[in-house]
């Protein structure tokens, strides 16, 4: 190759390079005035073509509806439709400001109608602020972004200029500053701002360092209003599980929500099986979208299930107020409120065990309204430290025992308050407010009290030893407290009644019924013993008792009255009563007594300086110690210490009658003349003791006896004193109306004296009926009567006529003298 030749190819690939720019500059000048040509002039006035495309805006009533702006247009189908190459749809809110932005690469736009279809995929961006949005084509940028703008990416975008409305059939994507999710089609409303999510929504986020889940079947988002509306929904927080048919959530400008409402169906779930069922629900949220308050209403069912306990509620409304982490702080409910929980208690073996061991405890809690305070447990769980029941509160206790019938506890205030440990174990127990507790033992006695207020503290619970573990099996805890408290004392105060009724008897007879009232009744349980003070009083069918303090043993129902006792008895419900002078009741009073429940017998003590007395109408027994059994109908009356004349009693008789045969009169032989008409005898005794029998009608005085009388005084050293219905008191159909005395035998170291007269014997025996005295004696000591007068009489018996003074020796009427005193 020449120098030459090199030039002449130089000079020829250069021409030919030349020629070849010609060409294609001629086709490019071709080329674009056909797409001058093929533009078609119904793309309107609006549209501007710029060195990056072609914008197309909508305005009504002086604001911007929308702005479309393409970096470039393709080309134009045949039936008028443009393809769009990087796209960005800009939709405006009611006052002109941009709002939300629809962008993607390749959308087709058909100007007649006004609608833009997105080709592939798209990205939404929706605000609730102006803020910076994404360029053209641009994935956006979060730097300058307000927390509340949503970002959506879908395809099959469909976007209508007539009614700012953008929507799609397929899969959407959407993502929040603090929160993402999914949904099958949705659709958007530029101009009234509503999001509509058509089918299968999701949602997670996190709140509170918690994870948040929620899906629905349907939802929609009024961005005005910032409303968003759930269709059957399903919420995952923590935990917990909820869901409804409907439910409606309330957001701030700055993107948080602040309060939900659910509807029909709603379903609250915790984590250890707790469940709440309602109609409506409202939460109030913080600042942070956490739950502060719910509120449920429409019927609440409540129930929380585990091996040990069973529990379950119900009532027409609550609500309930959270703390920090979502923790509740409060509840309350309204309403027919009734809360049953079922304890199940370990297994005892029967073979190895003699105790009656509960197997279950019932608790049931029904009240107008109740308030729980919770405060934090173990692992954050709440557990309740304070319940308050008002409005016709009623706690009931049923336990079930291995060995015998179940016995019920209830309790009854206008309000209950109770103090718990650990949310499970009940502390104290507070009434106030027509309180009531009523107790049903195995046995079927029933026992209750009424007050104004009511206070039960109770003891925490023993632990008691597990059972070791077998072989291969992991080691169980050598501890584990027992699940129920038992109760330690109770206090009712202001106009307590004490109620007890034994159990119906199988012959199907009333059964006895006693009833205490007092100002404050008390129970300690370490000691069994119920005490009332106060004014206290106990009643029966036949009788009552008083004193300034009383004990009752729970146990035995034995009772120790204490200070200014006061008792008094009637006839009534089969009990006997003592009966001295007439149908009225009997009286008693003393320092202090003690009542036997077993023996139906009470002990009535005096003091040094006033013995016990007891007296039915003119008619009185004192000593040191009264014994008076309501069973036998017998009274016992003795001293202490062998008190000498420890007993004294007066008996009063009717009044004397002119005498007539078959009347008598109660009075001690005597020499003077009986009492005048009209005037009521009297006999006063002395002995060491006294034992009287209603049912033989016998009085036995022992020890040092001494009866007196107006007409004189009868020494002894035992007497036997018979009483008898009084003449003409007793008819058919009626009880009796008193007795007087019919027989007296004086037994031992027998004495009479009478004003002038004396007799002394073994043995005195008097019949009022003949109104005769018959005075025995001994072979070595026969009975003697000296009488002033008429000197001394003795003989195997003397038997003498109170009614006309004359006396029979050995069965011979006589009036002869032995030995003779002449008066000086």
């Amino acid at each position: 190759m020449t120098p030459a030749k090199l030039r002449t190819w130089i000079l020829v690939l250069g021409g030919t390079l030349i020629a070849a720019i010609a060409v294609f500059l001629v086709y490019g000048r071709w080329q674009g005035r056909r797409l001058g040509r093929d533009v078609p002039d119904s793309l309107g006035s609006t549209i501007q073509q710029s060195t990056e495309g072609f914008t197309h805006s909508e305005s009504r009533g002086g604001h911007t509806i929308y702005t479309l702006h393409a970096s470039k247009a393709v080309q134009f189908k045949s039936d008028g439709h443009a393809e769009l190459h990087d796209v960005s749809i800009t939709l405006y809110g009611a006052q002109g400001a941009p709002s939300n932005r629809i962008y993607g690469s390749n959308f087709d736009w058909d100007p007649v109608h006004g609608i833009a279809r997105a080709m592939g995929e798209v990205q939404i961006d929706f605000q609730g602020s102006a803020s910076p949005g994404p360029q053209a084509g641009k994935a956006p940028v979060e730097e300058g972004e307000s927390r509340n703008t949503v970002h959506v990416k879908t395809s099959g975008l469909v976007f209508n200029k007539q009614t700012g409305l953008a929507s799609t059939t397929e899969k959407i994507e959407f993502r929040l500053a603090d929160a993402a999710g999914s949904a099958t089609g949705a659709s958007f409303d530029s101009q009234t701002g509503i999001i509509i999510l058509s089918a299968d929504v999701a949602f997670n986020s996190s709140v509170g360092g918690n994870p948040l889940t929620v899906r629905a079947h349907h939802a929609q988002f009024d961005r005005g209003s910032r409303l968003l509306y759930l269709l059957q929904d399903v919420t995952d927080y923590a935990d917990s599980h909820a869901s409804s048919d409907q439910a409606t959530v309330s957001f701030r400008a700055d993107g948080s929500a602040y309060q939900v409402q659910a509807e029909g169906h709603v379903i609250l779930t915790g984590s250890d099986g707790q469940q709440i069922n309602t109609r409506i629900a409202h939460i109030d949220l913080g600042p942070k979208s956490e739950p502060e308050r719910a509120t449920v209403d429409g019927g609440l069912l409540y129930v929380a299930n585990s091996a040990a306990r069973l529990l379950h509620g119900s009532a027409s409304s609550g609500t309930l107020l959270l703390g920090p982490q979502q923790t509740i702080r409060h509840a309350q409910l309204h309403d027919a409120v009734s809360v049953v929980d079922e304890e199940k208690l370990p297994p005892v073996d029967a073979g190895k065990s003699k105790a009656n061991s509960p197997e279950s405890t019932t608790r049931q809690l029904q009240a107008t309204q109740v308030d729980i305070d919770f405060s934090s447990g173990p692992e954050r769980r709440p557990q309740a430290d304070h319940i308050l029941a008002a409005g016709g509160a009623r706690l009931n206790v049923h336990t079930l025992y291995a060995k015998t019938p179940p016995e019920d506890t209830t309790v009854q205030g206008d309000q209950l308050s109770a103090t718990l440990v650990d949310g499970e174990v009940l502390s104290s127990l507070r009434g106030t407010g027509n309180t009531s507790l009523v107790t049903v033992s195995p046995t079927g006695v029933t026992q209750s009290s009424k007050g104004d207020n009511l206070l039960l503290t109770f003891a925490p619970p023993r632990p008691v030893a597990k059972p070791k573990a077998k072989a291969g099996e992991e080691k169980a805890d050598t501890l584990t407290p027992q699940p129920a408290a038992q109760l330690q004392s109770a206090v009712q105060l202001g106009n307590v009644t004490l109620v007890q009724r034994n159990a119906a008897s199988p012959a199907g007879q009333t059964p006895a019924v006693t009833t205490a009232t007092a100002q404050r009744a008390s129970y300690d349980a370490a000691s069994q013993v119920v005490q009332l003070s106060g004014s206290p009083r106990i009643q029966e069918s036949s009788g009552e008792l008083s004193a300034a303090l009383i004990d009752v043993a729970r146990t035995t129902g034995n009772a120790d009255a204490t200070g200014g006792v006061k008792a008094t008895y009637r006839q009534g419900n089969g009990q006997q009563n003592i009966v001295f002078a007439g149908p009225g009741p009997v009286h008693v009073v003393a320092d202090h007594a003690h009542l036997d429940h077993a023996t139906n017998l009470t002990t009535f003590f005096g003091k040094a300086s006033e013995p016990a007395r007891l007296w039915q109408g003119s008619d009185s027994v004192s000593a040191p110690v009264l014994e008076l059994s309501r069973t036998h109908a017998t009274l016992s009356a003795h001293g202490l210490g062998g008190d000498a004349a420890a007993v004294s009693a007066v008996f009063t008789g009717s009044p004397s009658r002119p005498q007539a045969p078959g009347n008598s009169t109660t009075s001690l032989p005597r020499a003077t003349p009986p009492a005048k008409p009209g005037q009521p005898s009297v006999v006063r005794l002395q002995s060491r003791t006294l034992f009287y029998a209603e049912n033989e009608h016998k009085a036995v005085f022992g020890g040092a006896v001494v009866a007196q009388t107006s007409t004189g005084v009868l020494h002894a050293n035992f007497m036997d004193v018979y009483f008898s219905p009084e003449a003409g008191a007793q008819s058919p159909g009626k009880p009796s109306q008193g007795s007087q005395v019919s027989r007296i035998v004086a037994r031992g170291a027998v004495e009479l004296q009478q004003p002038g007269r004396k007799g002394t014997g073994e043995e005195l025996a008097y019949t009022a009926a003949e109104g005769k005295f018959m005075l025995t004696g001994s072979s070595a000591a026969p009975p003697r009567l000296t009488d002033q007068v008429r000197g001394t009489v003795t003989g195997n018996a003397l038997i003498f006529n109170d009614r006309d003074d004359s006396v029979e020796v050995s069965g011979g009427a006589s009036k002869a003298v032995t030995q003779t005193r002449v008066a000086k």
